[in-house]
């Protein structure tokens, strides 16, 4: 999706990326590990020195003291949302709503932030605390990116196939 935007395409054009990393990419790969575990191991070894990854798996890594780091693009960097919602009807458990709001409270807002590498929602989070040098807050965060998933999830089987075929052979 990245490598289409920044070829004059995008989510609903999704050639010039395909194009790009066949031609230009692939060349310089010398492997698509889909395991986050694998990942880990490939960087502990010495094996791996570069990958994209979210700030998710670069905080929980950094947080066993391994020395990595996540840097954002320049061009940006693409967003994972975490939501919650309970369903929609009136016999919903009350419960339901104070898990919401447990996972919103300021606590459970600096854990997730820490431990997780998430931006944080609830601004009596202290978002300057070192922990969070890697989360998407302050000057990063205008470097995040909201997909159109409405798009990639149509396409998100096409598009895998597609990858499958012509990039990760």
């Amino acid at each position: 999706m990245m490598f289409a935007r920044l070829n004059g395409g995008g989510e609903k054009s999704i050639d010039p990326g395909f194009k790009v990393m066949k031609a230009d990419i692939n060349p310089n790969v010398l492997v698509y590990e889909p395991s986050p575990g694998k990942m880990t191991e490939l960087f502990q070894s010495g094996q791996g020195t570069i990958a994209v990854w979210g700030t998710g798996r670069v905080q929980a890594f950094a947080n066993t003291g391994f020395p990595v780091d996540f840097i954002y693009p320049k061009e940006g960097a693409p967003i994972l949302l975490a939501s919650a919602c309970p369903v929609a009807k009136g016999t919903v458990n009350p419960l339901a709503h104070e898990m919401i709001k447990t996972l919103l409270s300021a606590p459970v807002q600096t854990g997730m932030a820490k431990e997780m590498g998430n931006g944080p929602v609830n601004t009596k989070v202290d978002v300057a605390m070192p922990e969070l040098k890697m989360a998407p807050v302050g000057e990063r965060a205008k470097l995040v990116i909201q997909p159109d998933w409405d798009t990639i999830n149509q396409h998100r089987d096409e598009w895998t196939k597609r990858w499958n075929r012509e990039v990760e052979r």
